[in-house]
């Protein structure tokens, strides 16, 4: 019941936020923009699009490696876009849930410290995409809007930071005098602890480590290309620089992490709207391009993904059933 509750809150939620996206856009003004759209750009936005995954992949790969020294960037960048396409079409974020199982079989690492690496690439995704949004509005001279509430972001990313930091010293708190006594006295709760640890063993390596943050790095900033490459084929090429596409991938990670529909439908075009219109993009251009790189992006990691998940030998009825039935346990 609190399942069909949060999906049914999530899809009101979605609906009402693209309905206030919609509600003063002149449909007319709307086909004007996608018959003049200069449709030459979709391919390399595709390509880019792959990209991104792939350097998701790679990073993830590093992260995987000290527990499972045989990953592969291949398997990687395939259970990336499998977990991230169950997460365009399935309510709950079950895509993560499902891509550290995969991963857990594919891997033949623990389930729990595959969950610690994904849980490291979401931390280290709030703090590095914050650093470059912070670039990104001192080298472009974006003011207003995000950047109102500079207090509470540097904050958040902070938090992320502090969270991985105690991750990565995680074996020095392990030897300490009072922790060492703590966990002889719980074999049990050392044995989860140092499964967890070995998730960031990455950082462990200088090399490694500067290339796991690199990789993540290089990840929003070919996104940010994307949505550079994207305005130029709306005709938005004066209004959207290389900065301001990496402020659209900020507002986009932060309309994401607001309740709503799977794929994000509805907080994503009503958020980068606004931020669209309050640099003079006239409100039916910017939801024209908003919801292509939108749509654009989600169609190629979905059908991607699902093609993966296929390829594997699973099928989407069967991953809902087996990892709904899972949090439900949880629950």
């Amino acid at each position: 019941m609190k399942k069909t509750l949060s999906i049914i809150a999530g899809s009101l939620v979605g609906s009402l936020l693209l309905w206030l996206a919609l509600r003063h856009i002149d449909f007319g003004r709307l086909a004007a923009a996608y018959a003049g759209m200069r449709k030459i750009y979709l391919l390399p936005s595709a390509l880019l699009v792959v990209a991104e995954l792939f350097l998701r992949g790679a990073r993830w790969r590093l992260l995987l490696r000290p527990s499972s020294p045989s990953a592969r960037v291949a398997d990687a960048f395939r259970l990336e876009t499998a977990g991230l396409a169950l997460n365009n079409i399935l309510p709950l974020r079950l895509g993560e849930l499902a891509r550290a199982t995969f991963g857990a079989r594919v891997f033949g690492a623990p389930l729990v410290t595959v969950l610690a690496t994904i849980l490291v690439e979401r931390l280290l995704d709030v703090v590095v995409l914050f650093l470059l949004f912070a670039l990104a509005a001192r080298l472009g001279g974006l003011t207003g809007g995000m950047l109102a509430y500079g207090g509470a972001l540097w904050t958040l990313a902070a938090g992320a930071a502090a969270g991985i930091a105690a991750l990565i010293f995680s074996d020095e708190l392990v030897a300490h005098a009072w922790f060492s006594g703590f966990f002889r006295r719980f074999p049990r709760f050392r044995a989860l602890f140092e499964r967890v640890a070995m998730g960031v063993k990455g950082f462990h390596s200088l090399r490694s480590g500067a290339l796991i943050i690199g990789f993540a790095a290089a990840q929003w900033i070919v996104d940010a290309l994307n949505m550079y490459l994207l305005g130029l084929a709306f005709g938005l090429g004066a209004a959207i620089d290389l900065f301001k596409g990496m402020a659209l991938i900020f507002a986009g990670a932060a309309a994401a992490s607001m309740p709503g529909m799977p794929g994000y439908f509805g907080n994503y075009e009503l958020v980068l709207t606004r931020v669209l219109g309050a640099w003079g993009v006239p409100a039916d251009a910017g939801f024209a391009y908003v919801f292509c790189a939108h749509v654009t992006g989600y169609l190629i990691v979905t059908l991607l993904g699902l093609f993966f998940i296929y390829r594997m030998g699973h099928s989407l009825e069967k991953v809902w059933a087996e990892f709904s039935a899972v949090r439900k346990e949880r629950a």
